[in-house]
């Protein structure tokens, strides 16, 4: 799956990673692309106790589903063996550590915001050459994934599986109100939103403390970003060209206005959970003291069990939009199979990271329910066999959908960090959020230096 909002990362060493790429150059040149087509179908004869390290951050759960898919490329390819390296934290440093080190694993997993820093630096081999022979079709994927990992006619990884960020909403906590009629049918504006979330906050044991609330407060720009869009606006220019005018613009603007709101008018939990984050966000929908969970994919697996017991009855909703639009734009986090142009073993490493990103190999990982598989027929196929209309609802928003910013602007996670303060220091100290806006777009296009 992708990885849960933006990691903390620091510069990669780029100048070593630069030697790196040049020396792998030498060793991946047009010797072994050509002789790749030809040798791809049954590449296991001949050869024995081949290990190929396959680089990823997924844990527990995630982490044994992965290990089923490479069982069963084991399986087809008798005399190889896959190990899994999972780094759950510092992922992207350790991994471009082992690359510039001349130790790169034969295949990794890329995730959204890892694209430009791999792309970009030489360190994701352009697998377009070998789609026949790995029977990838890029028609054949969410239109939306395959073009993040995609660089003209080149394509860097083959798509794993994505999400988008949606509304998750407790059906019995609006009843419990009156208004479940409130949800949308397809689209809603912020008006529609805030009335619902107003009507459900209640103090239920009379201690004169809310205990149900209708949001919790999405701090961080991977989860706020929708409602900028949604309101017509942007956080950079056309192309990442800039902060200045679109961050701080009049667009971006209302959405923070619109979200500080809500926390400043009580419809979400306490100021502590503004800096901090909220721990309790799913443990409180799940129970009945939150109508609204924002988030993605991922998450369904934690409410699976009670969906499936009938404690909880769940919805899943498009975000909001301002009320001078027809509907909301939604964002994209994306993650795919890519082989670094050093992998020790080139022609094994195209081959297995082909089979990781096979129908096969994504049937087998939909059962962890963590994200929607990327081929469109799989996706379909997972949908078809879901009785409840999760899986419906949740492609059903892929549409009108934007990938990340993270995928085309390098570093982005910089960016992040520093736009969370917009809406922080507004709520813990009372600052214009104009003011805010405006100082960390002009220190984020100091700092990138577009």
């Amino acid at each position: 799956m992708t990885r849960r909002g933006p990691p903390a990362r620091r510069s990669p060493p780029a100048a070593s990673v630069r030697a790196a790429v040049v020396r792998a150059g030498v060793i991946c040149g047009g010797v072994v692309r050509a002789a790749l087509v030809l040798a791809m179908v049954g590449c296991a004869s001949g050869e024995s106790d081949t290990v190929l390290r396959v680089a990823l951050w997924a844990g527990g759960h995630e982490l044994e589903i992965e290990r089923q898919v490479v069982d069963r490329y084991e399986a087809l390819h008798p005399g190889v063996r896959v190990a899994l390296e999972s780094a759950p934290s510092g992922y992207e440093e350790r991994l471009l550590t082992s690359i510039a080190a001349g130790r790169p694993p034969d295949v990794y997993l890329m995730d959204s915001p890892d694209i430009p820093t791999f792309v970009e630096r030489g360190l994701a081999l352009d697998l377009a050459p070998y789609r026949e022979a790995l029977g990838f079709r890029p028609d054949s994927v969410f239109g939306q994934v395959a073009d993040a990992f995609r660089r003209g006619a080149s394509m860097f990884a083959l798509p794993k599986d994505f999400t988008p960020m949606v509304l998750y909403a407790n059906r019995g906590v609006l009843a419990d109100a009156g208004v479940e009629d409130l949800l949308p049918a397809a689209s809603w504006t912020w008006a529609d939103f805030r009335r619902a979330a107003e009507t459900v906050v209640a103090d239920t044991d009379g201690d004169g403390r809310k205990d149900v609330f209708g949001f919790d407060f999405p701090r961080n720009l991977y989860q706020w970003v929708p409602f900028v869009w949604s309101a017509g606006g942007d956080i950079l220019g056309p192309g990442g060209s800039g902060a200045v005018g679109y961050l701080d613009g009049p667009e971006a603007l209302e959405a923070y206005r619109f979200l500080t709101k809500l926390a400043e008018d009580g419809l979400t939990p306490g100021a502590q959970f503004v800096q901090q984050g909220d721990p309790a966000r799913e443990a409180r929908f799940a129970s009945g003291g939150q109508a609204f969970l924002l988030s993605g994919h991922w998450t369904l697996p934690v409410f699976r069990d009670l969906v499936a017991s009938g404690t909880l009855d769940l919805a899943i909703v498009p975000i909001p939009h301002h009320p001078s639009r027809t509907a909301a734009t939604g964002v994209l986090y994306a993650s795919g199979w890519a082989v670094p142009p050093n992998a020790p073993n080139l022609r094994r490493a195209i081959d297995l990271a082909g089979f990781l990103a096979s129908p096969e190999a994504q049937r087998i990982r939909a059962r962890s329910g963590l994200a929607i598989p990327s081929r469109m027929d799989v996706a379909a196929e997972i949908a078809a066999l879901d009785s409840t209309g999760v899986e419906d609802a949740f492609i059903a928003l892929v549409r009108g959908a934007r990938m990340t910013w993270g995928a085309r602007v390098r570093d982005f996670s910089r960016l992040e960090a520093l736009a969370v303060e917009i809406m922080d220091r507004r709520l813990v100290r009372g600052e214009s959020l104009a003011a805010s806006a405006a100082d960390v777009a002009r220190r984020i296009d100091a700092e990138f230096d577009w």
